[in-house]
C-alpha cells in the first residue's frame, strides 16, 4: 500500500482472504468478487493522502479527513456490494450515507482530545454501520463496550511497544475485534 500504485491489488486480495476466513452460518463459502481497478482511484487516492498526512503542511492535513473518510466510505460501499456466497453474489450493501460516516471519522479525531473517549466513539461508529448494512436477513451488530475496546486497545499498543511481540498481540486484538460482529434476527421490520 505504501508504494500507492500496487495498493488496488494489495486491498483487493487483502478484502479476499479476508472474506474467505468469515464464517456465516447459512452461507457456506464467503468470497469476495471485487477487482483490483474497480475503485482503483480510491486506492491510488487513500495512499498519496497517507503521504500528506506525513507533510509539514498542517493545513492540508486537516483538509484530508474529509476527503480520506468519503474515500473509506467508498471502499466499505465496494466491499459490502461485491460480497458472495458459493460463487453467488449477495444483496448486501451498506446503505449509510458519506456525509454521516464523514460526521463519525470528524467526531473521532476530535474524541481524541478526551485522551479515552474515542474508544466509545468508534464503538458507536461500528454499531452505525452495522446498522446501515441492509440485504441481510438478519442483522449485524456489534457487542464490544467503549471500556472493552479502550482496555484491548491499551495492551495491544504496550505489546506493539516491545516489537517482537506485534504479531501475536495484533493477532490477539484483531481476532477479538472481529468476534465481536455478530448476527442476529431482526427485531422489527423495517418499512
Amino acid at each position: 500500500m505504501l508504494l500507492v500504485i500496487p495498493a488496488p491489488w494489495t486491498a483487493t486480495s487483502f478484502y479476499r482472504w479476508m472474506a474467505s476466513r468469515l464464517y456465516v452460518p447459512g452461507r457456506p463459502n464467503i468470497g469476495f468478487t471485487g477487482q483490483p481497478l474497480d475503485i482503483w482511484y480510491v486506492f491510488i487516492a487513500i495512499g498519496v493522502l497517507t503521504y500528506l498526512g506525513g507533510a509539514d503542511l498542517y493545513y492540508l492535513q486537516y483538509l484530508s479527513i474529509p476527503i480520506q473518510a468519503v474515500l473509506s466510505w467508498m471502499v466499505i460501499r465496494w466491499i459490502a456490494a461485491n460480497l458472495s456466497s458459493n460463487g453467488q453474489q449477495l444483496p448486501i450493501s451498506f446503505d449509510g450515507s458519506a456525509l454521516g460516516y464523514v460526521g463519525w471519522q470528524v467526531l473521532m479525531y476530535i474524541s481524541l482530545i478526551t485522551i479515552v473517549g474515542w474508544a466509545w466513539v468508534i464503538t458507536a461508529w461500528m454499531r452505525w454501520i452495522c446498522r446501515n448494512i441492509s440485504g441481510t436477513h438478519r442483522e449485524v451488530i456489534f457487542l464490544g463496550s467503549g471500556l472493552e475496546v479502550l482496555w484491548r486497545s491499551i495492551v495491544f499498543a504496550i505489546g506493539c511497544a516491545f516489537i517482537i511481540p506485534i504479531p501475536w498481540v495484533l493477532r490477539w486484538y484483531a481476532r477479538w475485534y472481529v468476534s465481536q460482529f455478530a448476527l442476529a434476527d431482526r427485531s422489527f421490520i423495517k418499512k
